[in-house]
């Protein structure tokens, strides 16, 4: 076997192999089969062996029904072999593209593949080595479990879009390679202002990851003040005990309840965020001995790789919370989703809510500002729990008032019925909500109910933008809300959302809005007697 160098060890003077590609003359007779046409038959390919990678069969051009196969113009890029060139098949009118590649002009360390095309093992039907028929679905798949787990993280053997998945394929991992596991969790710590952390919790008896939330308010509870996670938070460093010894070290409840499932090893490790910050991987054996020195190590090495895979998700979890919390839901997974710029966003229409706090000026004064402030929470508490339950979204709180909008778009509200109900609904909770207030005594509101196309995205300046809706809209229903004050009315919609509701409703009379030319007719909402 040819050993073909890195130019990068080259370079360096060493003789020290980091990577290399090792490129030799196959021993074995490879076919290729698609819908049983025979696509290359051939005894001369060359077998490929690249650092961290399956080994890859490249056959001659010569041995290959190339009538077959079309230059496609798609390309990919390889720092070692060079640019690939990738080829698309025909058969009976049916082209399956991009079926094989092939480096026309590769690099030094590649140039024995010249030539030479090697095919995806998923796009083929049947392979043969010799006479013995492979399955092509196989071929992606790890090539038996002798890899460490540093080398399978550094492959990217995992594949997963959240920390839970990532959870579960960690599992398998350690146990396809020996490790005696009966429980692994990972606890993160959360940028969130309800949720303080996250644990991500397997055990072999169910065979599932559960996902677990501390809250902030549970941060200072006995069981995590008496927890092993809280030191190693601290950065004291990783925790071993043997449960098996008669005196131990540690006397966390956690190792008791753990001692008579019937382990016998519990480990945590510190998972180091660049931030610095210290998260927490756990794992527990029930095996007689536990764990080796060899099993610990291999994840102690890892410990750097697995926290920054684990870092990412949090990251994009945190970034999620945060604009959800601070825009809204629905404006923020749309700033998720790239409407970043300033005009970014388009034209809705919805059922549009705006909650004002009756007497804020009076309770400011008489209250005091943080007896105030208690009282100002409580209230939006009350607004937001009636809006996000009947599937509206909360765009910003204005002072003492919020604006809510349901939209039409909105997979929850098909119709402008739908929207309009909705925001009925909402207004009746929020009256029931603030009854049960522990500030009842104080509280009172006026809300404003319309439905229009509106503006919905972003505005402002080049270096401050924000997510909200804008329009003639936007602005009638505040005038609404405000024309409560005068009629001495808890609620007034307009028209527009009183055609959609059948009861709770009396003409309030025509009136006109500041701002507006035309008489706007308003009819007042009694909550109570509202029946969806």
């Amino acid at each position: 076997m040819k050993r073909h160098e890195n130019p990068a060890e080259l370079s360096s003077g060493t003789d020290t192999a980091f990577y290399s590609l090792d490129i030799s003359p196959a021993a074995n007779r490879i076919r290729g089969y698609k819908s049983g046409i025979l696509i290359f038959d051939s005894s001369q390919c060359l077998l490929m062996n690249e650092t961290h990678h399956d080994p890859v069969y490249y056959v001659p051009k010569s041995d290959i029904n190339m009538s077959l196969l079309t230059l496609s113009e798609f390309r990919t890029f390889c720092p070692f072999k060079g640019n690939a060139s990738h080829w698309s098949l025909e058969l009976d009118g049916q082209i399956t593209p991009n079926i094989a590649w092939s480096y026309e002009s590769p690099l030094k360390d590649a140039e024995p593949i010249k030539g030479y095309l090697a095919f995806y093992d998923l796009s083929l039907d049947q392979m043969y080595i010799d006479d013995d028929l492979t399955n092509p679905q196989d071929h992606d798949a790890p090539s038996g479990t002798d890899y460490s787990l540093t080398e399978w993280l550094a492959q990217g053997r995992w594949s997963n879009d959240n920390s839970m998945m990532l959870t579960r394929q960690l599992v398998d991992r350690l146990l396809a390679i020996g490790f005696p596991i009966m429980r692994l969790n990972v606890a993160i710590r959360q940028l969130h202002p309800l949720i303080a952390g996250e644990s991500y919790l397997w055990q072999r008896e169910t065979d599932t990851v559960v996902t677990n939330q501390m809250f902030h308010e549970n941060a200072t509870s006995t069981q995590y003040l008496q927890s092993p996670l809280k030191l190693v938070t601290e950065g004291l460093g990783g925790i071993r005990q043997k449960l098996t010894a008669d005196q131990t070290e540690f006397d966390f409840p956690i190792m008791k309840d753990l001692r008579d499932q019937g382990a016998t090893d519990y480990v945590a490790f510190p998972l180091i965020f660049s931030d610095g910050h210290i998260h927490n991987l756990t794992l527990t054996s029930d095996a007689p001995d536990g764990f080796s020195t060899s099993h610990l190590g291999q994840i102690y090495e890892a410990l750097p790789m697995i926290s920054r895979l684990y870092e990412v998700h949090k990251l994009k979890a945190n970034a999620k919370s945060l604009l959800q919390s601070y825009l809204g839901k629905s404006a923020g997974d749309k700033v998720l989703s790239g409407l970043t710029k300033r005009g970014d966003g388009g034209t809705i229409e919805a059922a549009i809510l705006y909650c004002d706090l009756v007497n804020s000026t009076l309770l400011t004064e008489t209250l005091g500002q943080e007896a105030y402030l208690d009282l100002l929470n409580s209230f939006f508490d009350a607004v937001a729990q009636a809006v996000y339950a009947n599937h509206g979204d909360i765009l910003k709180f204005i002072g003492d008032a919020v604006l809510a909008i349901f939209p039409i778009e909105d997979s929850s509200n098909k119709s402008r019925r739908e929207a309009c109900i909705s925001a009925a609904k909402a207004t009746k909770e929020i009256s029931h909500n603030i009854a049960l207030s522990p500030f009842s005594d104080n509280l009172a509101s006026k809300t404003g109910l319309h439905f229009g196309q509106v503006r919905y995205g972003n505005i402002g300046s080049e270096q401050r933008l924000d997510f909200t809706v804008i329009g003639s809209a936007a602005n009638e229903v505040a005038r609404i809300t405000d024309i409560c004050s005068t009629l001495g009315e808890t609620a007034l919609v307009s028209e527009q959302i009183a055609g959609d509701l059948s009861s709770g409703l009396k003409s309030a009379g025509k009136f006109n809005l500041k701002g507006f030319h035309k008489e706007r007719e308003l009819f007042s909402f009694d909550p109570d007697k509202f029946e969806p």
